[in-house]
């Protein structure tokens, strides 16, 4: 399932060899290289264990590097507000190497996925109550900082930004002829039905990659945040979108080894807990139907990326008239 819905660009003949991750060992005092393992999660990037005690991460793709340093600045940012990554290392110079890369101490834990299935609900319910917290802490923070840092606005429609985004995809389906003329036009009603809920907005930094593979467990207890290249600003309730997707299709995001414990109704819960925990996100008029256009808007861009995939086109059709439609 996971190789669907993620782009896979590496640069498959370029890998950092261990020669330079002496090197760069070295040179920051991180000890002797005994062993270097590359790990099998991570799609825009090199991700190595070295010594089983720190990650390697490696920004192969030179169109990603703004976001690299994105999730450079809110591990700095975060450090001392939830459980980030600790940066030893940030080289953006290309000079040892030439790519962007990061070092920090590896975080002892496990992906939420791999452990999920053994919990039971009074434990995932906790977990969720821990996911909540840090979500406040993200939603609560200044971003000023952000702001200056990146050179951004706070003054935006949040409406026309995601409405912009969808009818970007569609006009690249539609010259693509990859949707029926048929299928197209009850999307653009659908849109056009329901754009309006999403004029009342509330702005605040949103991580909204926030899948329980970027989140580290030890013990039921989250341990750590991973990944925060897609944090932004965002309308609050662009928090849930991820929720949502993980209780719709829970095998979105896992690996092939965890995917065989993947079981609908251990995520049927998951918004129900989220509200109680952190209803904020929830107070807006139409809130599902913003959630609706929100997935709209993730599964185009995905038709882009694998336009032979039935499957997504079956999750757009779910999503504007309900399964069974022709493309």
């Amino acid at each position: 399932m996971r190789i669907l819905f993620k782009v896979y660009i590496y640069i498959f003949d370029k890998r950092m060899d261990k020669k330079t991750i002496d090197r760069i060992f070295l040179l920051h005092g991180l000890g002797k290289v005994e062993s270097v393992s590359e790990i099998e999660i991570g799609f825009t990037n090199k991700v190595y264990s070295i010594n089983d005690k720190f990650i390697l991460k490696v920004c192969e793709d030179v169109e990603n590097e703004s976001r690299f340093e994105k999730e450079v600045f809110f591990y700095r940012f975060f450090a001392d507000k939830i459980p980030v990554p600790k940066i030893r290392v940030f080289d953006n110079s290309k000079k040892i190497y030439n790519k962007h890369f990061i070092i920090y101490p590896r975080i002892v834990g496990d992906n939420v996925y791999s452990k999920w299935h053994l919990l039971s609900n009074i434990q995932r319910k906790e977990v969720m109550r821990q996911f909540c917290e840090i979500f406040k802490t993200i939603t609560s923070s200044q971003y000023k900082k952000f702001l200056k840092r990146f050179k951004l606005s706070a003054t935006f429609s949040w409406h026309d930004k995601v409405v912009q985004r969808i009818k970007h995809s569609l006009e690249a389906i539609e010259r693509k002829q990859l949707f029926s003329s048929d299928f197209l036009d009850t999307i653009k009603r659908f849109l056009e039905a329901n754009h309006h809920v999403l004029n009342e907005q509330k702005i605040c930094l949103v991580y909204w990659d926030a899948h329980f593979d970027n989140i580290l467990i030890r013990n039921n207890q989250i341990v750590g945040i991973l990944d925060f290249e897609r944090t932004e600003l965002a309308s609050i309730d662009f928090t849930l979108d991820i929720i949502k997707r993980m209780v719709d299709y829970p095998k979105k995001y896992m690996s092939e080894k965890t995917e065989k414990y993947a079981k609908n109704e251990d995520y049927s819960k998951l918004l129900e807990w989220f509200q109680e925990f952190y209803p904020d996100p929830f107070a807006f008029k139409d809130i599902y139907k913003r959630l609706d256009l929100y997935a709209l808007a993730h599964d185009l861009d995905d038709v882009l990326l694998w336009p032979n995939s039935e499957e997504i086109k079956q999750m757009i059709a779910k999503t504007v008239r309900g399964s069974g439609a022709s493309f």
